[in-house]
């Protein structure tokens, strides 16, 4: 069998000091490709990643989840791996997510809230709202998830393809594992680490965000 491609997804908006620092510890075995998801940052990390030497590509259109697709649609892998260059997301372990969909696992989460994970920048109500949302995904889609929220993750990108996401923000992941809940994908957690965030600012909105993260999940259990 032929062995399958990586492409590594690495989603950016004015994360220069993140990229910087953390792209160096991404090992060029782990990945056939690496492609920059930027939406038009302002402070140097468009420049700071084409002078890496990293194909750096420009969505038309803000959020997250838009992000997501446009990592899609560039990709030439059987894998697709995403990535935030925050300092959230330990590098190491993105051989770790693509080994378990070549296990046979369709997506793969890296779980901070497992009982071998750990994170020291979840505060008190990001926590509260992220297990709320793992257990709204267990019940209604009888998955034993421990962190069904977090984006850093490894998806097959046919599934990808298929599970057809219109989510444009943080709603995205989410979105993703309960439409492979319900299609039946298999989907497994690998624990990490969540270390503290390196420069820029949290884009996620707690209220905001949280109200239009489970209007599409109730969407997505109810619908067709």
């Amino acid at each position: 069998m032929e062995k399958p491609k990586v492409s590594l997804i690495v989603l950016t908006y004015n994360e220069k000091e993140g990229l910087e620092k953390m792209m160096p510890l991404v090992k060029k075995s782990w990945a056939d490709e690496v492609i920059i998801a930027d939406y038009n940052s302002t402070d140097g990390t468009i420049e700071s990643a084409k002078k890496m030497g990293f194909k750096v590509i420009q969505g038309k259109k803000k959020g997250r989840g838009n992000g997501f697709r446009d990592g899609l649609e560039n990709a030439t892998g059987d894998i697709l791996v995403y990535f935030s260059p925050d300092g959230n997301e330990l590098p190491e372990d993105i051989p770790k997510l693509v080994d378990k969909i070549k296990q046979g696992y369709d997506m793969v989460i890296a779980s901070r809230f497992s009982k071998l994970s750990k994170s020291e920048d979840a505060t008190l109500v990001r926590r509260i709202g992220n297990n709320m949302f793992t257990i709204i995904i267990n019940l209604l889609f009888r998955t034993k998830l421990t962190d069904a929220v977090n984006g850093f993750r490894a998806i097959r990108t046919d599934v990808m393809k298929k599970i057809n996401t219109d989510a444009e923000n943080f709603e995205i992941e989410l979105q993703m594992t309960a439409k492979c809940a319900k299609r039946g994908y298999k989907i497994t957690e690998i624990p990490t680490i969540e270390p503290k965030r390196i420069g820029g600012t949290a884009k996620l909105n707690t209220i905001i965000d949280g109200w239009r993260i489970l209007k599409f999940v109730l969407k997505e259990r109810f619908s067709a």
